[in-house]
């Protein structure tokens, strides 16, 4: 699971790093304490003496996955919001086998090497330093290769959406998979690895409830209402709170400025959508590079994933705000809009006036990079004093970028950018 935090600047490079580093300092002390730095314990799973691993990413998933069930259940989560890493059936499974078997041999995952390596096992640094080899290496091969990394494309699913059952049973059924499994790995280490039944036991000979039990019926327990509770994603009907949405609409954040967005185009950024909502005829006499044409008539809750960023453009502002407000109610928390609209873009980017004579040096400075702005859009620079675009009416360049934008079928979501998360 993935927040947009940093996607949606409530932070910036420099706290991106500073977190990342304090998680994996958290991280790599939990495994240390766990025993997981250590190839021994690691590799006893794969002979069923030691399950201590399985137990712990068992719970972790069956913990994570009622949490953000119930957290989404109960509006606190917008589960749509949580990114899911594209499936490419056949490369993954091949990575996965790959990855079993070196995990087999060496006793360590990739996480688990690092902590090893850090506490200063030369085991744990040799199984390390393979891995960097490793990644060098396929970096090197990944141009010839790069067809057969994306074959058996599945897009962005989920097993609750492949096989057409629902949410709350997915989940039910995960944590009955799980609790079997705990009470086979339990009887697979006395009967395998001859070990001594412990308080901590699910099979403990005891007729008691102990913590451990307790623990698990709980998680039963949520399990069975997770069954009967439906689904954790919002539905298609607005929520609209009137007063946050006019303190949006007030806000900068609400807006993006015509010469702001030229400056994303110029330097090639990805981490946003261009909508074009007007009609299709209007689109395909001009439109602003990279735009994709929704008309607003076409705007769907499941055009576009939750934690994409967009800004919408008409004409005006009327159209491009009104799908910004459908967007915002529908749960869409970084939709923006095109401040001025297609005349903006014309004025400030396409066709920017010059300053007058005896203007300030940083107003000529200004200026000469709006015309080189303009030149790289089709456009050209206006002198001072021409008359208003109303009247010129000059013929709107046709600029296409290195990858052409297709309008997309507004029956399916728009697919996510690459480079989205781990």
């Amino acid at each position: 699971m993935i927040a947009p935090f940093y996607k949606y600047g409530m932070f910036g490079d420099e706290m991106s790093l500073v977190v990342a580093f304090v998680t994996g300092i958290a991280f790599g002390f939990v495994l240390e304490r766990a025993g997981f730095g250590n190839a021994r314990v690691l590799a006893a799973q794969f002979y069923f003496r030691e399950l201590r691993v399985f137990k712990v990413m068992f719970t972790a998933i069956i913990t994570a996955m009622l949490g953000v069930y119930f957290l989404g259940r109960f509006g606190v989560l917008d589960v749509s919001l949580i990114y899911l890493t594209p499936t490419f059936l056949g490369p993954q499974i091949i990575g996965g086998l790959i990855l079993g078997a070196g995990f087999i041999i060496g006793g360590y995952c990739p996480g688990t090497s690092c902590v090893s390596a850090a506490t200063g096992r030369v085991d744990g640094m040799v199984f390390l330093a393979g891995m960097m080899g490793g990644l060098v290496g396929f970096a090197e091969i990944y141009p010839y290769i790069e067809t057969y990394t994306k074959l058996t494309s599945l897009g962005q699913v989920t097993l609750a959406g492949l096989f057409d059952i629902s949410y709350g049973f997915l989940v039910f059924a995960v944590v009955l998979m799980a609790f079997v499994a705990f009470l086979a790995a339990e009887w697979a280490e006395k009967l395998i690895g001859h070990k001594l039944p412990g308080p901590g036991d699910l099979t403990e000979p005891v007729r008691k409830l102990t913590p451990v039990r307790g623990f698990a019926l709980g998680l039963t327990g949520l399990g069975v209402i997770a069954l009967l509770a439906g689904s954790p994603y919002r539905t298609a009907f607005a929520r609209i709170d009137t007063k946050q949405l006019a303190l949006d609409a007030g806000s900068a954040a609400a807006g993006v400025e015509a010469a702001e967005l030229a400056d994303w185009i110029v330097q090639g950024r990805n981490d946003y959508l261009l909508i074009d909502v007007r009609d299709a005829t209007a689109y395909a006499a001009y439109h602003i590079p990279g735009a994709m044409n929704v008309p607003l008539a076409s705007l769907t809750p499941d055009f576009a994933r939750r934690n994409e960023r967009i800004v919408f453009y008409s004409d005006s502002e009327m159209q491009a705000a009104q799908a910004w407000f459908l967007l915002r109610s529908l749960g869409f928390p970084s939709a923006g809009m095109l401040a001025g609209g297609l005349d903006a873009w014309k004025n400030g980017v396409l066709y920017p006036l010059a300053p007058a004579e005896g203007s300030a040096p940083a107003d000529q400075i200004a200026f000469a990079k709006r015309s080189a702005v303009a030149k790289f859009f089709g456009g050209a620079p206006r002198g001072a004093g021409s008359v208003s675009l109303e009247t010129a009416a000059p013929a709107l360049p046709q600029l296409k970028l290195p990858a052409t934008t297709v309008a997309p079928d507004a029956s399916r979501p728009v697919k996510k950018r690459k480079k989205e998360g781990c």
